[in-house]
Order: structure tokens, then C-alpha cells, then sequence
């Protein structure tokens, strides 16, 4: 499909792509379930950050069918960057360094773990949230044993 004369360049290009724009966008969301609950924000990020992706490639399909100008995709970017903007930390919740020391973080940590953590603060807080639960385990045990004594 050629550009018209009425300035539709950019929104004929963006038709022409079709949906690989989308599918680029998707097909990391696929790797999220190897993450499980530990990539669930993350991978709800991608999911808005693809619908955002959908909404500019069919306004720009939009705009080449009806043969309008490219100010009716102008409009519809501004409208999605807008709200991107607005709600912007569940859209964009990547951080480069991590939430605790501030080291670099790795590709994997930045795009997948909701935590954004280094390796070391994961271990430590791991090793703490195990440490508490096994404390909560033996409060639990003891409480069991007072009750079998007090029925007996």
C-alpha cells in the first residue's frame, strides 16, 4: 500500500507491519511462566505495554482505511502515552539497579523478578523468610503439644 497524498506515511507503514509489532511484544510474556508468581507484575506490565501496542497498530489501520491524515494517529499516541504515563508504575515497574544495595542488576532480574533484587539480597531475604518461618513452625508445634497436654 502506497502513502497518499494526505499525509498517512507513517500510519501506512505501521499497518503494513500487521501484527508483528503486537507479537513481538507477546512473545516474551510466554517466558513469564517460568517465573511463576515471582514475575507477576512484571508480566502484567508486558501484557498492558502489548495493549498499548494494539490500540497504536489498529489506529494506524484505522487511519490507512479510512484515508485519513496521520493526525488521527498523532492523537491516538498522545492518548496512549498519556495514559502510560498516568499509571506508569505498573506499566513500566523495571529498575536498573537493585531495590536494596543498588547494584547493577542482570537482564533476567531487571525484565522478570518483581522483587529487583541482586543475587546476594535475594539469598539474604530467602534465607530470612525461611529463618521466620521455621520459627513460626516451632511456635505452632509447641502450641500443639500444650493442647494435647491441657486434654489430657
Amino acid at each position: 500500500m502506497m502513502p497518499h497524498m494526505n499525509g498517512n506515511a507513517i500510519s501506512v507503514w505501521i499497518a503494513e507491519l500487521g501484527i508483528w509489532p503486537l507479537v513481538v511484544v507477546l512473545v516474551p510474556n510466554l517466558m513469564f511462566r517460568k517465573y511463576g508468581q515471582a514475575a507477576g507484575k512484571k508480566r502484567m506490565a508486558s501484557l498492558l505495554q502489548a495493549i498499548a501496542v494494539f490500540v497504536i497498530t489498529t489506529a494506524a489501520a484505522f487511519v490507512v482505511e479510512r484515508e485519513l491524515t496521520d493526525i488521527y494517529l498523532y492523537g491516538t499516541v498522545a492518548v496512549v502515552a498519556v495514559v502510560l504515563f498516568l499509571y506508569r508504575g505498573k506499566v513500566f515497574p523495571y529498575r536498573l539497579t537493585c531495590a536494596e544495595c543498588e547494584t547493577k542488576l542482570d537482564f533476567r532480574t531487571i525484565y522478570f523478578m518483581d522483587d529487583n533484587l541482586c543475587v546476594d539480597c535475594r539469598r539474604k531475604k530467602d534465607a530470612a523468610e525461611e529463618e521466620q518461618s521455621a520459627s513460626v513452625e516451632e511456635l505452632e508445634s509447641q502450641d500443639d503439644a500444650e493442647e494435647e497436654q491441657s486434654d489430657e
